[in-house]
């Protein structure tokens, strides 16, 4: 199981996708396949049967219609672990029943899994996930870093994988400096280009002073690459404008054709973490590939946030006059 360290690589041996049989499962699985081929690792696939909702069973026949769902998802688990026999992929299935992010929490833990894949799907935007709550609970409180398919990636139907850039998009708070592992990481494992963006207010466009602060940023990215214990080609560090970060990132993604978009998040409680609009989760939606998202927790955020200190404070004093506001620093971490 992934343990933060700066100064170790991320090992992956052993992933877990989270199905619910529905389309955007059937894409994240696509995915998941994928990864386990080019990480060389193991697959368990998952499904939580959830009947909690389901009033008691009165009648024999209800008894009867719960083991007719109950069999058609093992037949379903079965035909998910043939496919990836048949692809070369090492394959466990598992059938569970309870509440669906307690179950995907705990099978995380107890099988020791690196990497967690869930697929979404969205009808009226973002908020509109196919987990609902259990997406942002799994996204949030798991131990390990989070694959999660979206319904742009999902709508291609079983198409080719870009073979463009992993792009690692930071606001420099101190999730930046965990992430930024996982992002070199997969980018030294696919043999892809690191892309480290961020994203500046369109106010700052028009500016005497936006070529100073590019410059800034950019020589703070290189800095923040440079703490990350995997050895990699200099990574390109760019910068764009938007009013809306979201869109930012999910335009840039297109653009590069990326192939994975990595963020880091704040941990957080689920009743400190349901407020709207979360960038993380609008980027997951819209992004045209997968996302990879690690939750930190307050011991880890402390370490690497001295460090994002430390990097922003000596790009400042590093002959530029100009200072980056606070809110002009778009956060991504919420």
């Amino acid at each position: 199981m992934q343990t933060f360290d700066r100064n170790s690589i991320p090992v992956f041996e052993r992933l877990l996708i989270a199905t619910d049989f529905s389309s955007a499962s059937q894409a994240a699985f696509r995915s998941a396949l994928a990864a386990c081929l080019e990480l060389h690792t193991s697959l368990l696939v998952l499904h939580v049967f959830d009947y909690a909702n389901i009033m008691p069973p009165e009648t024999g026949g209800q008894m009867l219609e719960l083991q007719a769902l109950s069999d058609q998802c093992r037949n379903s688990l079965e035909d998910l672990r043939q496919q990836a026999a048949n692809a070369g992929v090492p394959c466990e299935t598992v059938l569970e029943s309870g509440i669906a992010e307690s179950v995907i929490l705990d099978i995380i833990h107890a099988k020791q899994i690196d990497l967690a894949i869930l697929g979404t799907s969205a009808l009226h935007g973002f908020e509109r996930l196919v987990f609902g709550s259990t997406a942002e609970s799994v996204l949030r409180r798991a131990p390990c870093p989070v694959l999660t398919v979206g319904p742009q990636v999902a709508h291609l139907n079983g198409a080719s994988t870009p073979h463009g850039p992993i792009v690692f998009a930071t606001d420099f708070h101190g999730t930046t400096i965990g992430a930024i592992h996982y992002a070199a990481c997969f980018a030294h494992l696919t043999g892809s280009p690191l892309h480290c963006l961020h994203v500046l207010p369109r106010t700052l466009e028009a500016s005497g002073e936006s070529q100073v602060v590019q410059g800034i940023i950019s020589e703070a990215m290189k800095q923040i690459a440079s703490e990350s214990s995997v050895g990699l080609d200099a990574p390109i560090c760019a910068t764009t404008y938007g009013s809306e970060v979201s869109y930012a990132v999910v335009d840039y993604a297109k653009q590069q054709k990326a192939r994975l978009i990595v963020l880091g998040m704040r941990q957080a409680s689920l009743l400190a973490s349901r407020l709207p609009e979360h960038i993380a989760y609008r980027i997951i939606t819209e992004a045209p590939c997968p996302v990879l998202t690690m939750a930190f927790g307050p011991e880890a955020l402390s370490m690497a946030s001295a460090s994002a200190k430390l990097t922003t404070s000596g790009c400042r004093s590093c002959g530029a006059t100009a200072e980056i506001d606070e809110p002009a620093v778009h956060s991504l971490a919420h």
